[in-house]
């Protein structure tokens, strides 16, 4: 029997699964039009009618008899029938893919049906009669994705994302995909980004309907907001769990902060130290906003700084540290720092905060070690965080284990509890034996334990590790060996990484999770508390195994890498940044161990990552590129142009040669065209990046030869040769919207937007800027997305909108130091503040995007020469304003915008 494929394209196969040849495209769709009525005979004119439409040409139906005729000789003799004036598919409906999906669809079998679906019906054929019959399947189709999806929502959140990413921008009016992409962001604790995908919504609702978003979506977006707050106010946890037993130590953690600049709370591990400085955090008045940074998962004292950089997504700039760039993107701010797990990092940690507390008045640091920062007097106050009294150490035991359905009568909870000496850890792992032991057990071998714990450490720490030795005694030897490699992952990990690294019999992971020894998170995810990964990898060493297992996990993250590779270069851009986000920690850990060990790992995992140093600012990958540069051999030019990417992100010329002083070939292609990046060179950058793109694809290295491509057309624009760049970067253009990434389609339409400002012609330039601001690139991703869009709010008559979002972009231009960015940004400033008539202020910031030498590009000379001319009265305010650093305008613009928001 014949069977007909209508989704994903249009075609036939016979019986033994043979390609059919179903003729061209009329062809194709004569049969879309029979199949879709298999079995049912549809008349010559309604053929017609499905086939070309409401203007069929004058032949429409001896053309239509041809079709036919061929489909008869393909599809086999009595495959389609004549009746009277009408024609029929004779096949089962079954035959035909799209009827099947319905036909399940119907029964209430949504899975099944699903599992039909191939791609978009009739892709690639043009039928004008048969777009209803599309669209129905269409509709039908997302109606059970969302049925689905939004399952997966309730059940394991954060494996809905991804798919609800991709559908939100294939459908942006669909406000049912948006629903749920909000919903799942924010169980998964990604607050920010649910507000975010809502304001993308909303835009896409607005500019391209007309329309506001609906009830559903507006009080989704206002329940995120009650419940949370706004992004602006830090990464907190909003619901921590409930603090037993420590209102006594809140107190005294509140009144330390309001005294002093620094608190720092010590204690052994497992006594609560993290739960109560985020419980003492979320109660901080005064402050903007509260940001942790967790320290357990840095190895090395040198990556202290990028960690807390993290957050607020500080890089370095020019001719400062990173340490510098932090002070620098606090010192404005009125915020806490929480830095959670300082204990095997404090030589790095105290020089941080001490900085920090010196250089930024209104921001105050909440630490937590096993032993304080050594601030001194006068900047730091310890708090020793003590164990729980008994009766609030029982209380927390009998609430651990009701919440393992297990029991235990209060006297031997209160025996259990004065044993562990009230440490909280311990109690929560005790607590997690009651489902499976006898009250007599648990406090025989508690008891057997806790004699044999380690005398040379201090009573606190003998107890909690005794504890944990405890657990670990109480598994299977399968059980500890399976835990003690768990230990090489760093941050939360899958099923499948688990199965990739630990082995293939991952039953004993959940094991291990009713066991309490791994936690689960939502998607699943799983992960060890510092304590206990510390524990299984010191007997993962002892063991001689750490190595090998260390080697496992570093090949697993190459191979994670080159998946998320082909994602990173194509349509699927934002989904595979959102991966590449979860992996980070394993790549961080994963590099160090290769970097001593193993260089081709090394260089694996730098290669598919180091196009995102201009792409997100990622300039750590230049200091793993820097660390490996020495044991390079014939891999030097690719890893010393990496390396060198970060200078040219900051404009740090000085830097970037000292690097290649040190490292030579100051002649090799890539080399060369990294130090014309740095300069800003454009005219030397037009002539090396062709040579630069070709060197990159002659090793493989496709995206980071397409970032040389756009640097050869953006070098076109800013030396004023603009027909020639209007070929080059709209071919560029068309390549990107065929198959992206987005990044790259958004930063060329963005090109062809101001080459079109700057040859007159306003309403092609204004249609490219708001065709490039729709496209939906990654979090993080550089683009002049927001002051441009916040010129088309002011042209619209949204002021309000219009200076709060440019307002945003320069709090993210303050923290992260972006050169490029602060031009775009200062730019619209001075022709936003001259279209409201401050003109006093777009003076100022006039002079110093003029002092900055701005203006001798002639794409930012075009954006502000009408400004230029009705501001000649104003000479004192732009020779102020030439005097001004890049921070100085940043904070003077962002001052502005506040008084213009406050009115």
């Amino acid at each position: 029997m014949v069977r007909i494929r209508l989704l994903g394209g249009v075609g036939a196969t016979t019986a033994g699964g043979e390609p059919v040849d179903v003729g061209p495209a009329r062809s194709q769709a004569v049969l879309a039009a029979l199949a879709l009525s298999a079995g049912t005979a549809v008349p010559q004119w309604r053929l017609v009618d499905l086939v070309w439409g409401d203007a069929p040409p004058r032949t429409a139906a001896r053309t239509l008899q041809s079709y036919l005729t061929r489909l008869r000789t393909a599809l086999g003799p009595g495959s389609i029938r004549r009746a009277g004036a009408a024609y029929l598919l004779d096949v089962p409906a079954d035959a035909v893919d799209a009827l099947r999906f319905q036909r399940r669809l119907d029964a209430g079998d949504a899975a099944g049906a699903l599992a039909e679906w191939t791609g978009h019906p009739l892709a690639g054929l043009t039928a004008p009669g048969l777009a209803p019959a599309v669209d129905g399947l269409v509709e039908r189709w997302l109606a059970a994705v969302e049925a689905d999806l939004g399952a997966r929502v309730d059940a394991t959140p954060s494996t809905a994302i991804g798919p609800l990413t991709d559908l939100t921008a294939r459908y942006p009016h669909r406000e049912g995909l948006w629903a749920l992409l909000m919903t799942a962001q924010y169980r998964c604790g990604r607050q920010v980004d649910a507000l975010a995908a809502y304001r993308t919504a909303r835009g896409h609702l607005v500019d391209g309907l007309g329309v506001e978003p609906g009830p559903r979506l507006r009080a989704l977006e206002a329940r995120i907001l009650a419940e949370g707050g706004e992004n602006e106010r830090g990464n907190l946890p909003r619901r921590p769990g409930r603090l037993v037993g420590r209102d006594g130590a809140l107190k005294a953690v509140e009144e330390a902060i309001a005294g002093y600049p620094v608190v720092t709370l010590v204690g052994p591990g497992g006594i609560g130290k993290t739960r109560l400085a985020i419980a003492a955090a979320l109660r901080v008045d005064g402050v903007d906003g509260a940001w942790l940074v967790d320290l357990s998962q840095i190895g090395a004292a040198a990556d202290v700084p990028r960690a807390v950089a993290a957050p607020f997504g500080v890089t370095e700039t020019a001719g400062r540290s990173l340490a510098e760039s932090i002070v620098a993107a606090l010192r404005s701010r009125r915020a806490l720092l929480v830095l959670d797990n300082c204990e095997h990092v404090v030589a790095a940690v105290a020089p941080l905060a001490q900085a920090i507390v010196e250089g930024c008045p209104d921001v105050q640091v909440l630490a937590t070690s096993r032993e304080g920062l050594g601030l001194g007097h006068g900047h730091e106050r310890l708090l020793t965080v003590a164990p729980l009294d008994l009766p609030d150490a029982v209380q927390l035991f009998e609430e651990r284990a009701a919440a393992v359905c297990g029991t235990a009568d209060r006297e031997t909870a209160e025996r259990v509890c004065a044993r562990l000496d009230g440490v909280p850890l311990a109690i929560e792992l005790a607590a997690a034996r009651t489902a499976t032991f006898s009250a007599a057990e648990l406090l025989s071998t508690l008891d057997d334990l806790l004699a044999g714990g380690p005398r040379t450490a201090a009573a606190r720490h003998r107890t909690l590790r005794a504890t944990i030795e405890w657990s670990y005694a109480l598994l299977t030897p399968r059980q500890r060996g399976y835990l003690e490699t768990l230990s090489v992952f760093p941050a939360p990990f899958d099923r499948a990484a688990a199965a990739a690294v630990a082995g293939g019999d991952v039953d004993v992971l959940d094991e291990l999770v009713a066991r309490s020894m791994v936690l689960v998170e939502a998607g699943p995810r799983f992960r060890l508390l510092s304590t206990i990964r510390r524990f299984a990898g010191e007997r993962l060493a002892a063991a001689g195994r750490a190595g090998r297992f260390a080697a496992r996990h570093a090949r697993w993250c190459r191979d994670e890498l080159r998946r998320v590779q082909a994602r990173l270069a194509g349509p699927d851009e934002v989904e595979g940044v959102a991966r590449l986000d979860e992996l980070w920690p394993h790549l961080r850990a994963a590099f160090a161990w290769a970097c001593e060990r193993d260089h081709d790992i090394a260089y694996a995992l730098l290669r598919p990552v180091a196009a995102e140093i201009g792409l997100r600012g990622r300039c750590e990958v230049g200091d793993w590129a820097e660390r490996l540069l020495d044991r390079a051999g014939a891999a030097a030019p690719a890893l010393l142009a990496w390396a060198g990417k970060r200078y040219g992100m900051n404009q740090h010329p000085a830097g970037y040669e000292r690097l290649v002083e040190r490292h030579g070939e100051p002649d090799q292609p890539l080399v060369r065209h990294g130090r014309g990046s740095a300069y800003q060179d454009y005219g030397t950058l037009g002539e090396l990046a062709p040579a630069a793109a070709a060197e990159w694809r002659r090793r493989g290295d496709g995206l980071l030869a397409e970032q040389a491509d756009v640097d050869a057309g953006a070098a076109l624009l800013f030396t004023g040769r603009f027909v020639e760049h209007d070929a080059v970067v709209g071919a560029l253009a068309e390549r990107y919207r065929a198959g992206g990434p987005p990044t790259l389609l958004n930063w060329t339409l963005m090109l062809l937007g101001y080459s079109a400002a700057c040859q007159g012609e306003r309403e092609r330039a204004e249609r490219l800027f708001d065709e490039a601001v729709a496209v939906r690139v990654p979090d993080h991703t550089h683009s002049p997305n927001k002051p441009v869009r916040a010129r088309a709010l002011l042209r619209r008559g949204d002021r309000a909108g219009a200076f709060g979002l440019l307002r945003s972009h320069v709090d993210e231009l303050l923290d992260t130091g972006n050169m490029q960015g602060t031009c775009v940004a200062a730019v619209e400033f001075v022709t936003m503040m001259a279209a409201v008539g401050r003109l006093p202020d777009a003076a100022r910031v006039l002079g110093y995007v003029e002092g900055a030498g701005m203006l001798d590009v002639e794409v930012w000379r075009a954006q502000v020469t009408e400004v230029s001319a009705t501001l000649t009265t104003a000479g004192d305010q732009r020779r102020a304003g030439r005097a001004m650093s890049h921070d100085d305008a940043l904070r003077h613009m962002r001052a502005v915008l506040d008084g213009l928001l406050r009115r």
